[in-house]
C-alpha cells in the first residue's frame, strides 16, 4: 500500500531520516541509483516538513557550508520550481521557453508505462516506481529522455503519468523537470546513452538501441519497442482518485467525513459538527494533498479539515498508493475530518455556522481559496519573485543562506 515507507509514526520517521542525512556522501554519490539520498522527498512534497525546516536542522549539525552545498542546492531546486509555478500558474502546463522539437505525438509509449523498454536500468526503475512510488531522480531524467527525446512524445502526458505514481509527486517540480529534459525549459535537450545509464544504474548492458555514441544518438529513429502508445484514459489512474474512490478510501482509513461534499449525499457529519465547539469558535484549518503537516497552525482553536477537491485530482490524477500515503499522513493530524468536494461546496456547507474563518497555506493550487492565507515556509523567505533560471535564483538564495550560516555559527 505505501511501498517502501515503513510503519513508523511519520513524525518519528521524519526525525530518523533527518538524523541519517549524510551530506558528504550525498554530494559524492547522489547521481548513482545506489547512492546516498535522504528519502525525505515524500514528506517535503506532502508538506509534512519544509525545505526551510531541513535547512534549520542541517545548521545544527556542525557541517561546513561547502559540505552541505550539494544537498542544500537540491533543496533550492525544489523551491525554484515552486516559484516558477507560483509565477506562471497553469503556464507551466505548456512549453515555456520554446516549443518542444521532434514531437511525433501527444500520447504515451506503452513500453514506458509497463517498464518494458528493453533498457534494464530504466525498466527496473519504472517497475519499482509502480510498486513502491519511488524513483531515483537520475532515473526520472532517463525515463523522460527516453519518452520525450527518443520516442517523440510531447512531455505533458508522460509527466502526468510519472506524477501520478510518485509518493513525492509535486506537479511543479515534475512538470518543469520534464520541460527541462525535453528542452522547453532549458537550452538543449537532455540525452543519455547506454554507457551513461550503465554507469549510474550499476548495470552492464550492451547491444541496445542506446548503445551508440552521443553524436549518433540524436539521429536514431524511434525504436520499435517505443512505438505502441496509450491514450490518456489508458495511461492515467482517473478511476483511482475520482470522488467515489476518494470517499471509499477515506472510509477505509476510518477518517470522519465532514459536511456534505459535492459528490456525497450520505455519511454527512454536518449535524454532529454543529455541536463541535471548535466549529463554533469559528476557525477551519485546511489541509490538502500538499499540506499534511500535523503541526500546521496547531495553536489555532478550530477544526482541522482535509479538503479533497475532485477537480484537482481530475486535472492531476494520482494512483491509489499515493492516496494511501496521503491518508496515512492525514491520520496523524489531530481530530482531522475529511471533506470530499470543491472549496465552494465547503463554504456552502459552513453557511449554517455563520462567519467561519478559513485558514490555509499558500500554494499554486490554492489560488481559488478565500480566507486567511499563511505564507509557505520557503528555504530563503526573502528571495521572492520570478527568475529566468535556477542559477539566477540560487545566486540570491546562496547569499542569503551563507549570511544566515555565519550568523548562527558566529564565523
Amino acid at each position: 500500500m505505501m511501498g517502501e515507507i515503513n510503519n513508523l509514526g511519520h513524525s518519528e520517521k521524519v526525525a530518523s531520516l533527518l538524523a541519517a542525512i549524510d551530506v558528504k556522501r550525498y554530494g559524492k554519490t547522489r547521481n548513482y541509483v545506489s547512492g546516498s539520498v535522504s528519502e525525505l522527498g515524500p514528506y517535503v512534497s506532502r508538506g509534512v516538513i519544509s525545505t526551510r525546516m531541513v535547512w534549520a536542522y542541517l545548521l545544527q549539525r556542525g557541517h561546513s557550508f561547502e559540505e552541505m552545498f550539494g544537498f542544500v542546492q537540491q533543496l533550492a531546486w525544489r523551491d525554484f520550481f515552486q516559484r516558477v509555478w507560483q509565477g506562471l500558474g497553469d503556464g507551466i502546463n505548456v512549453d515555456i521557453r520554446r516549443e518542444q522539437e521532434g514531437v511525433l505525438h501527444r500520447v504515451f509509449p506503452a513500453a514506458i508505462a509497463a517498464g518494458n523498454t528493453g533498457i534494464e536500468g530504466i525498466d527496473v526503475g519504472i517497475q519499482r516506481l509502480l510498486l513502491t512510488g519511488y524513483m531515483h531522480n537520475h532515473l526520472r531524467m532517463y525515463t523522460a529522455f527516453l519518452t520525450a527525446n527518443l520516442a517523440g512524445a510531447h512531455w505533458r502526458l508522460p509527466a502526468q503519468w510519472m506524477y501520478a505514481h510518485l509518493l513525492d509527486g509535486d506537479w511543479g517540480s515534475n512538470a518543469l523537470s520534464w520541460q527541462w529534459v525535453s528542452g522547453t525549459f532549458s537550452n538543449k535537450k537532455y540525452i543519455a546513452n547506454q554507457e551513461n545509464i550503465n554507469r549510474y544504474t550499476n548495470t552492464n548492458q550492451g547491444g541496445t538501441y542506446l548503445d551508440v555514441e552521443y553524436e549518433k544518438l540524436a539521429e536514431e529513429p524511434v525504436p520499435e519497442v517505443l512505438k505502441p502508445t496509450l491514450q490518456a484514459a489508458e495511461a492515467l489512474p482517473f478511476s483511482e482518485c475520482d470522488a467515489t474512490s476518494l470517499q471509499l478510501a477515506v472510509t477505509t482509513y476510518g477518517l470522519p467525513m465532514f459536511g456534505l461534499g459535492s459528490s456525497t449525499k450520505e455519511n454527512s457529519m454536518l449535524e454532529n459538527a454543529s455541536q463541535d465547539k471548535q466549529i463554533i469558535d469559528g476557525c477551519i484549518v485546511i489541509h490538502n494533498y500538499y499540506q499534511l503537516d500535523p503541526l500546521f497552525q496547531s495553536l489555532l482553536p478550530g477544526t482541522r479539515l482535509l479538503l479533497l477537491e475532485p477537480s484537482v485530482f481530475e486535472r492531476y490524477p494520482i494512483a491509489s498508493q499515493c492516496i494511501d500515503f496521503m491518508l496515512a499522513l492525514a491520520m496523524e493530524i489531530p481530530n482531522v475530518q475529511v471533506f470530499v468536494g470543491e472549496f465552494d461546496d465547503l463554504v456552502g456547507a459552513l453557511g449554517p455556522f455563520g462567519h467561519v474563518e478559513i485558514v490555509y497555506q499558500e500554494h499554486p493550487l490554492n489560488q481559488h481559496y478565500r480566507g486567511n492565507e499563511i505564507p509557505r515556509d520557503w528555504l530563503a523567505p526573502e528571495v521572492e519573485g520570478s527568475f529566468p533560471s535556477f542559477f539566477s535564483y540560487w545566486k540570491k538564495v546562496e547569499k542569503s543562506l551563507r549570511r544566515e550560516y555565519k550568523e548562527v555559527r558566529g564565523y
